[in-house]
Parts: structure tokens; sequence; C-alpha cells
């Protein structure tokens, strides 16, 4: 079954400040498609917003997901990117590309493996390579709540933007630790996800990243909901140290056929 959900999101001008950053951020938690049959699933996201005052100002995004799930096996690919800007200034411009593949082990554990390719040249990230290996656990499942928690092993590859023209950029080669809790409920009209990260260095455990991601989706009518999210995220030592903390909030319509 494929789904296309278009979101029309509120409140945009007031998160300029702050969204050339949220690329950071990659949620594979809150991509993850639920489907019980053994089959290829997929979804599109995407926004457009065209804005004429004293100055043109484009903003788009758009997310591509793609999931096979059967017994023993599950694949994700993921894709996204963002844009916002004018003739003169960039807010956003990023691109990130993830696949990941899993293997069931039994019934509450699943080892994975995923690697991600991500740009944002917006706040220092010229390109970031991400290779991770570990479990996944699921810790309590029933038909209304279920909570999960993982954590891997990943090489991080990070080549910063040169401060200056005429140099080159930094390249970075660390490994990584990365844990998450996700707890997702679902009753009636309601449907909420919510996952946090924590991802600190091997070498220095006072280098790291703090993240979160929660979504609130409320069914209007069969097809129509009402969807609503909040995002937050901290980097103890970022490429750019203008690019070290922010919290976002969208909300907007979601509609499934």
């Amino acid at each position: 079954m494929i789904i296309i959900r278009i979101g029309f999101y509120l409140g945009l001008v007031c998160l300029l400040g702050f969204s050339p950053l949220f690329a950071q951020v990659v949620n594979v938690e809150q991509t993850r498609l639920s489907s019980d049959s053994n089959s290829w699933t997929g979804k599109i996201d995407a926004t457009l917003q065209y804005q004429n005052f004293s100055e043109v100002l484009t903003n788009a995004t758009g997310r591509m997901t793609m999931q096979y799930k059967s017994r023993k096996y599950f694949v994700l690919g993921l894709g996204e990117l963002g844009y916002s800007g004018n003739a003169s200034v960039e807010y956003v411009n990023n691109l990130m590309l993830h696949l990941r593949y899993g293997y069931r082990m039994n019934r509450f554990s699943r080892m994975e493996v995923f690697h991600q390719v991500q740009r944002n040249p917006l706040i220092g990230i010229n390109r970031r390579m991400l290779h991770g290996l570990g479990p996944r656990f699921r810790v309590y499942a029933d038909s209304l709540i279920r909570f999960h928690l993982g954590t891997v092993a990943m090489h991080e590859t990070e080549l910063a933007m040169p401060l200056s023209t005429g140099q080159s950029g930094i390249l970075q080669l660390d490994w990584r630790s990365s844990s998450y809790l996700n707890l997702q409920l679902h009753r009636g009209p309601l449907e909420f996800s919510g996952t946090v990260y924590y991802q600190p260095l091997f070498r220095a455990i006072s280098d790291y990243r703090i993240s979160g991601q929660y979504s609130l989706s409320v069914a209007v009518s069969k097809r129509l909901s009402l969807n609503q999210e909040f995002t937050h995220y901290f980097d103890s030592d970022p490429p750019s140290p203008l690019a070290y903390r922010f919290m976002t909030y969208t909300m907007g319509l979601g509609y499934t056929f």
C-alpha cells in the first residue's frame, strides 16, 4: 500500500531561525511504517510554500520512505531534502539518504545495520557518512502500547565546510555510540510516537548529542488527520558553533488514501 500525505505546516516563518539545524536530526524510529503484512510499503511527505512580501521566499521539503517487512527480514530506505531561501540568502539546503537492514533473531530482538549519507553546508557539514550495527529490543507490545530500545556502534566520517575561501575542510573520523528509547501509543483517534537519542563518542564521552522527536496525530475522519510534531537537539561539540542547540514545533494536516 502506498500512502501519500501532503502536510501544510503552520508557523513556518517563526521557525526559519531554526530550520537550517533541523536536518541534523534523523529520527529513523519516526519513519518506520506500521505494517503487519509481508510486503513493500511506502510513504511520501512533501511541503511547498511560496511567499512574496518585500522579497520572494520559497520553502520546500520532501521525504520518501520505502519499507519491506517479513517475518525474518526488515529493509528501510529513506530520502530527505529541504530548501528555504530567496535570491540572495539560503536558510536551508540539506540532503540525507539512509538505508537500514534488519534480521530478526528471536521474538523480542532484531539485529540492524545501517548506512547514511548527509549534507548540510549551512551548518558546516560538507559531508557526513555513518555506518552502524547494533540490536533493537522490543520491551513491551500490545494493541495499545509499543516500547522499544536499541543501541548501535557507528563509525562517523565527517568533512566540515572550510572556514574561509581557499582553505580545505577538516576531515574527522570517529566511533560513536547511539542509544535510543521509542514509545508508541495508539488509542482510538489518537496516535503518539516519541523517541529520545543519546550519542556520545567512545573516545570522549563529553562529546555527545542528545535529540528527541515527538509526534501526535489526531484522526479527524477516516482519511484526514491533524498532526503535530516537536523536535529538540543538542550537540556539545558541533561543526558550527551556531548550531549546537535548537527546538522546533510544526502542525499540519494529513490525508491518507
